[in-house]
């Protein structure tokens, strides 16, 4: 993590140089951090109330593209429940390179990448999807919730399972 991604300056009346201004940065930081981990982490192990925890409960917004828009946690779950919460479906989302923005004591923005795998046992398929997320969050009741993400993928390879041999259905961008 480098400080050289946060903004410090002026941010609530604090200067770059308040030691204990720079602590509570680097623990909004860890918090947002650990926050999209225990998020992406929830949707591989098809945790949906942890799931809906992530988000503040009203007035949000989850734009994933083709999968669709969300103004609340309860309707990406009921969609999830049903695409992706299948034995069926392996998968696996690994978030990388954040650079996290504490805008104040309660409002922060980060920037993601992506790189999501699954393997579908039901129609022998793997996918391999690049994108990137950019996320707004708010903190409420001392807790780092997303407030608004959006995601756009930038790159996908579809390999399709052919008697034991693996065949490229796609490659390339979206």
């Amino acid at each position: 993590m480098q400080l050289s991604s946060v903004a410090v300056s002026g941010v609530g009346g604090h200067s770059a140089g308040d030691q204990a201004y720079l602590l509570h940065v680097l623990e909004y930081m860890l918090a947002i951090e650990k926050l999209k981990h225990s998020y992406l982490n929830a949707c591989d192990s098809k945790d949906v109330p942890v799931i809906i925890s992530s988000f503040v409960s009203s007035s949000c917004l989850i734009d994933y593209g083709p999968v669709g828009i969300f103004t609340n946690p309860e309707d990406l779950a009921q969609v999830f429940k049903e695409v992706a919460c299948h034995d069926f479906m392996l998968e696996s989302h690994h978030a990388h390179n954040p650079i996290i923005k504490i805008l104040d004591s309660e409002r922060a923005s980060g920037d993601w990448s992506l790189t999501y795998h699954l393997i579908n046992l039901s129609n022998e398929t793997i996918t391999t999807l690049q994108g990137s997320y950019r996320d707004l969050y708010q903190k409420a009741e001392g807790q780092w919730l997303i407030q608004e993400t959006v995601f756009r993928a930038a790159s996908s390879l579809n390999l399709e399972i052919e008697e034991r041999m693996l065949k490229v259905i796609f490659a390339g961008k979206p």
